[in-house]
């Protein structure tokens, strides 16, 4: 199960990714050209903060089964720090008055997630765009990650 959830965790990555990358051009394109805030503006964005809420659900349930060692403390506080935004702007560009505002929030908030996702990816001591083993969880001197 762990190995599964290991998986699941490290291929969402690349969705999450991919929808920041969508939706940081599609709220740039609308804020830069002034277009009107709309259906596909609201979709962009409950994409990428749906994905990024099942990310972290994946590293919750990770951390949960028993994954865990000290340097992971700082890629877990830069991941709720990024839903946290994620969810915050996203909610703020939807209760805004103005369309060019709600854009720019809704860039703001793909920016700074995106942010704190690749530098919580960086805290653990991996690439955004690597791939590596699974961590181990043996306590033993030799095998302990700085």
């Amino acid at each position: 199960m762990t190995t599964l959830l290991f998986h699941a965790h490290s291929g969402v990555r690349y969705l999450v990714l991919l929808a920041a990358l969508a939706a940081l051009l599609y709220m740039a394109w609308g804020w830069a050209a002034r277009r009107p805030w709309g259906k596909p503006a609201r979709i962009v964005m409950a994409v990428f903060v749906g994905l990024l809420d099942l990310q972290v659900l994946l590293g919750v349930l990770l951390a949960a089964s028993g994954v865990f060692y000290p340097r992971l403390m700082g890629h877990i506080t830069m991941m709720v720090l990024a839903l946290v935004f994620a969810h915050g702007l996203s909610v703020a560009a939807r209760r805004a008055a103005d369309d060019r505002r709600r854009h720019a929030l809704a860039l703001a908030g793909v920016v700074l997630s995106l942010v704190l996702v690749v530098g919580g990816i960086m805290a653990i001591g991996r690439s955004p765009f690597g791939t590596s083993g699974m961590p181990t969880t043996d306590r033993t001197p030799s095998t302990v990650q700085p």
